[in-house]
């Protein structure tokens, strides 16, 4: 059976409904008609608002309505009971205001409309006072309202708030009230919508019991708390000239909100509300997000109270809930905003605590899912900047955790690239204070070689093979073996810094915060979802970070030292991690063999291909040569003694890397090792490298 629809109201139907509507917002003031019967009657008018809206008559409806609607709820009486019929009827008659559309036929009434909605928020109930800032903000937002002396006198009722604020913490969570049975407490009393059972008949054990819901009041609540510095940070940008100075007062106050605390012993206590503790977090997260916007206009002033913002955010971090993520994230992007500015070396003393991921992501299990992208980006960006002042201990720590980073598949590739260009960016740190503190540098530096020979292996033995499954042999693909060079496969680049010279910081490139705080659980990276560009960009960036870190152990003072021997020979542990890359880098090195057609097809070039080949590849394969050109010759000739046939085999299956061999044959000092080095193994396998020079 077809549905027919609905036929719109004719001019006719749409004049009753007007003049039927216009009675019922009439009854609002009547003191005859109950209450029950005037919630029935908005609820129809609610119902219906669209077609309301889309009346011709609309605005002469406006007209009417607004001082009703205006009239009734000051001469109406506040209520803190949610079941209350008045209650209901405020609040709704508040969220039609809210809903009526702010174009050319509202904007009559908005300065009435406001000057209300400011006056309810140091006296309504939580539930209304939060739509009453809704309506400010979409008012102010359309119309832009010359300033005014309300204004003024909201600002300063923020500030009021924000000072009583430490009095009502305590209230809520170091003083809290036990509610006596069988009574209805004060809005004052509870933090938060609050239910109770009471006996309509006390004296009778079998009395029915009525439920009361109690709601506290607005401006006392922390919900309330949260919605207000986004309406500051609204007034700020409409009459900035106007309340700059007044603005500047709010500085302070924030520094002591984000400052408190709820103390360990009122955490363990009985009456202890984890929901209203989640509103106090939300309230100094949205209070930190306000100084995060005014950071950069008042930084001077801010720079006076550095100490508390900087012990206000790190205590933020330790105390935010595990399982509110949101707010986790909103802290993190906050503070990613914060530590943009020259403020960020206030941090340095505590770095030790930022690198403490208890701390920095928290135990949750949604904020560690869905949040490390964006926490180590963040923690990336300050360590680039400030990794000159950092003592060896925590550039320790720094290579501890983002040398992590580098080989857990469950991030994205851009945070493993990020990661590793972040130690690289490190190693003349490293050497720098190992130097000027006599500690453990080298060390460092090798367990940071490790972690990327251990990667190149990650990639050798799961990313290619699972790039590869889904590409077909160029045969089957119809392309040309052309002596082109491709910059040109339709391959996008991922841009990566320029190959550096012996010892250059390359700059980080965060990656930028994810766009959701809760990712879908398909969207998560893994071995199986590796792209070819992302594998590629990683795998230029290990080459040239081996080379940077391998000309950072070359410049430091090896265990038992007295002092530094340049270009001396590498130990023999240190000689064995580096015959472990040339083995599992001239497997992730394939990567290059890969190709993208047109189509989007990948497929894998020819293995004798001695033409084709990307200038990028080129160089990556030069730069990987230099790493081992760079070396004390008695340690070459321990690495390629070893490793020589396994590099003829390589390049009998990817000829590209033959530019490798070339590299040693060409150079003075390799060229006679490489060759003995082949020659010792046997004479056959110095005749096939020969062949390939």
């Amino acid at each position: 059976m077809s549905l027919v629809p609905t036929p719109s109201p004719t001019v006719v139907d749409q004049t009753t409904l007007m003049k039927k509507y216009l009675q019922f917002v009439a009854a609002l003031t009547d003191n005859n008609t109950p209450d029950d019967t005037k919630l029935k009657m908005m609820q129809e008018v609610s119902e219906n608002f669209e077609n309301v809206t889309s009346s011709q008559q609309y605005s002469t409806f406006l007209e009417h309505i607004i001082p009703r609607f205006l009239t009734f709820l000051q001469d109406g009486e506040v209520q803190f009971l949610q079941e209350k019929p008045t209650q209901q009827l405020r609040k709704l008659v508040l969220e039609i205001i809210h809903r009526i559309p702010t174009n050319e036929h509202l904007r009559p009434h908005a300065k009435n409309i406001l000057s209300v909605m400011f006056r309810f928020l140091e006296i309504e109930s939580e539930e209304n006072v939060l739509i009453c800032l809704r309506i400010i903000i979409e008012l102010h937002k359309q119309f832009r309202p010359p300033i005014s002396q309300e204004i003024h006198h909201f600002l300063d009722f923020v500030k009021q708030i924000y000072k009583e604020l430490p009095k009502v913490v305590t209230r809520y969570f170091e003083n809290p009230q036990v509610i006596a049975e069988n009574t209805v407490p004060s809005p004052e009393m509870v933090g938060m919508i609050t239910s109770v059972l009471v006996k309509t008949a006390p004296e009778r054990e079998d009395s029915e019991t009525r439920t009361h819901t109690i709601i506290p009041r607005g401006s006392l609540s922390l919900k309330v708390l949260a919605e207000l510095p986004i309406i500051v940070v609204l007034m700020y940008q409409l009459y900035k000239l106007n309340i700059h100075n007044v603005v500047s007062e709010f500085v302070p106050l924030i520094m002591n909100t984000i400052m408190l605390q709820v103390s360990a012993q009122a955490r363990q206590h009985k009456l202890f509300n984890k929901e209203l503790y989640a509103d106090f977090i939300a309230a100094q997260i949205k209070t930190l997000s306000f100084l995060a916007y005014i950071i950069r206009i008042y930084q001077d002033l801010v720079g006076k109270y550095s100490q508390q913002m900087v012990k206000g955010m790190l205590q933020l971090l330790s105390n935010c809930p595990p399982e509110t993520a949101h707010l986790r994230k909103e802290l993190l992007i906050a503070a990613k905003h914060i530590l943009t500015t020259d403020l960020r070396s206030q941090f340095i003393p505590c770095m030790d605590k930022l690198f403490d991921e208890s701390i920095l992501i928290g135990s949750g299990y949604t904020a560690r899912e869905t949040l490390r992208p964006l926490a180590y980006s963040t923690l990336a960006d300050l360590v680039h900047h400030v990794r000159q002042n950092l003592p060896l201990t925590d550039l320790s720590l720094a290579v501890q955790l983002f040398a992590k980073n580098i080989d857990d598949e469950s991030l994205p590739s851009s945070i493993q690239t990020m990661s590793c260009k972040l130690l690289l960016n490190l190693v003349d740190c490293i050497r720098s204070k190992s130097e000027q503190e006599n500690g453990n540098g080298r060390d460092i530096l090798m367990r940071m070689l490790e972690v990327f020979v251990l990667k190149f292996h990650t990639i050798a033995r799961y990313q290619l093979v699972s790039i590869f499954k889904k590409c077909k042999p160029q045969s089957e693909m119809g392309v040309a073996d052309t002596g082109v060079l491709p910059g040109v496969p339709a391959t996008p680049t991922v841009a990566t810094p320029a190959l550096p010279p012996s010892a250059p910081p390359t700059p980080v490139t965060p990656a930028p915060p994810p766009s959701t705080a809760f990712d879908r659980p398909g969207d998560k990276e893994d071995k199986q979802t590796f792209q070819v560009s992302d594998c590629r960009s990683l795998v230029k960036t290990l080459v040239c970070g081996v080379k940077t870190i391998t000309w950072g152990i070359t410049s430091c003072k090896a265990p038992g030292e007295a002092q530094f021997i340049p270009n001396k020979q590498l130990q023999p542990k240190e000689t064995q991690i580096y015959i472990k890359l040339v083995k599992y880098a001239m497997q992730a090195l394939d990567i290059y063999q890969v190709q993208i057609a047109g189509n989007g097809q990948t497929y894998i070039r020819v293995a004798n291909c001695q033409t084709v080949r990307m200038k990028e590849e080129k160089e990556v394969l030069e730069h990987f040569a230099g790493v081992f050109t760079m070396m004390n010759p008695l340690t070459f000739k321990e690495i390629f003694q070893t490793t020589v046939p396994y590099m003829v085999e390589r390049i009998s299956k990817n000829y590209a890397l033959q530019i490798v061999a070339n590299s040693f044959l060409a150079n003075l000092t390799t060229s006679a090792l490489f060759r003995r080095g082949a020659a010792q193994t046997n004479d056959h396998m110095l005749t096939q490298l020969e062949n390939l020079h």
